[in-house]
């Protein structure tokens, strides 16, 4: 039971790996959605106030590059799957793939206008994850080690992932008749927490005698919700119940920063960034480290050197149970697991950086066009966007979006939310054709969202007028 646990959960992160990153979504570029100060704090909320709970904003995003489905499989002539091609699969993987994953889901949020701007709470569950890893690691299980004698074979896993929960203070302010700040500051309550500094094996194989050569390099920080530790390569995990008042060990601060700058009635420009801050884990912190061990004969230059068995161990691997749990203990001293405990460390937030412009086609029509950075943890992602949003006598915001990711250029959004009279309601993904083609596409999102909205709507110059 208790390695259930663990296996669970770390399949889980596993799953999740990406993140989910504050993505580019149509919900940005709303005019009347109080959620488009998500991506930018300064940008102006057109109610006296509102609230949701639960429901009120949740928001998954997947995206997948190097797997795609119909490379493994081979279909028959009405284009139904008859069976697994795993040679063709592998062939068809990138050196470096990603698995990346955003997820948020909001617990409670409100605002109210003030005299002299927009005040907001919010209170949010957020996983944020990115994994990357080799396409060695699927040729190897389609190919075997005979499709490595040339060269090793590269065994990479490189993972960020936090879960936490997140509360949030944030202003929005009017300063100008021009110009527009705000500023969201975080208190962060991590759950859970993986980065691999290393995880990394490499596997050779001797063109003449065929023998296998193995290296390893582990080295990984966790926070977990359960004590895990290994000794002498073997898992265990403490059998205690798990305390939720745990999250409070792990703490940390954020804060995001925004502007929006009318240049006149026709064009606009606007700047943040958002997430800038880190997490203190200190509950449960263990450092996993692991390189093969020299235990025996089959150490050779630090490496693992097998050349095969003869017909005699391998009749005792095959009947004599004894005989093989012997084998596999010997296997695991070559290969086990060290770990430490942590005093603690600290890890930076997934910061987003972005930039917009804008032009108003008239009062109701606006065109943007937005780049943004994301800060993922292995590396760093642009995406560049391009939006049409059309607010309608204030009861529908209705957005399309055409965004360029790397590796990933064809995702159409669209965005709609609707008024209706102190309820709003919205729905959103930034690639709708993922949703005919979920298993090939490359980014799937979807974000759903219901308020409690004032029935009155203000406009911005009306706002600088009361102040």
């Amino acid at each position: 039971m208790k390695h259930t646990r663990i296996y669970t959960f770390l399949l889980l992160m596993g799953m999740t790996a990406v993140a989910s990153a504050q993505e580019v979504s149509p919900v940005d570029f709303m005019r009347t959605n109080p959620r488009a100060a998500y991506s930018n704090v300064a940008t102006f909320t057109p109610y006296f106030g509102f609230f949701d709970m639960a429901l009120g904003d949740v928001n998954v995003q997947v995206q997948n590059i190097g797997f795609k489905y119909d490379k493994f499989m081979r279909f028959n002539e009405q284009g139904y799957p008859v069976a697994l091609d795993l040679a063709q699969g592998a062939a068809s993987m990138k050196n470096t793939n990603f698995l990346n994953v955003n997820a948020s889901a909001d617990v409670f949020s409100c605002g109210r206008r003030t005299r002299y701007g927009f005040f907001t709470y919010n209170h949010r569950f957020r996983v944020q994850e990115s994994m990357a890893y080799s396409g060695d690691i699927i040729r190897l299980a389609a190919n075997g080690n005979g499709a490595f004698l040339d060269h090793p074979a590269n065994l990479d896993v490189k993972m960020n992932a936090k879960a936490y929960q997140e509360f949030n203070f944030g202003y929005q302010m009017c300063l100008t008749p021009k110009l527009n700040v705000g500023a969201r500051v975080k208190f962060l309550m991590g759950a859970a927490h993986v980065h691999t500094n290393s995880l990394n094996a490499q596997l050779s194989t001797d063109p003449s005698t065929f023998a296998l050569s193995v290296t390893e390099n582990v080295d990984v920080r966790a926070t977990l919700p359960y004590e895990v530790s290994f000794i002498n390569g073997k898992l265990n995990i403490a059998d205690k119940r798990f305390n939720i008042m745990n999250y409070l060990k792990n703490y940390g601060t954020g804060i995001d920063l925004g502007a929006e700058y009318y240049i006149n009635e026709r064009f606009g420009v606007a700047a943040a960034i958002n997430d800038f801050g880190f997490i203190h884990w200190n509950n449960n912190t263990v450092h996993f480290t692991g390189s093969v061990n020299d235990v025996g004969s089959m150490y050779e230059s630090g490496a693992f050197v097998f050349d095969g068995i003869n017909s005699a161990e391998l009749q005792n691997l095959i009947n004599d149970e004894d005989y093989l749990d012997k084998y596999l203990d010997t296997l695991t001293q070559y290969f086990g697991l060290q770990s430490e405990n942590l005093k603690g460390y600290n890890t930076m937030l997934n910061t987003t950086l972005l930039v917009r412009g804008y032009y108003n086609i008239d009062a109701q029509n606006r065109l943007s066009a937005q780049l943004q950075g994301y800060c993922s943890g292995i590396g760093f992602r642009p995406a560049l966007t391009l939006a049409y949003n059309g607010s309608f006598n204030d009861l529908f915001d209705v957005v399309a979006t055409y965004t360029m990711m790397p590796q990933s250029y064809g995702n159409i959004g669209l965005g709609l939310s609707a008024n209706l009279g102190g309820f709003q309601i919205f729905v959103a993904s930034n690639n709708v054709l993922g949703f005919f083609n979920p298993a090939n596409t490359r980014t799937l999102n979807a974000q759903i969202g219901i308020s409690f909205t004032s029935p009155e709507q203000y406009k911005r110059h009306e706002v600088l007028v009361k102040e």
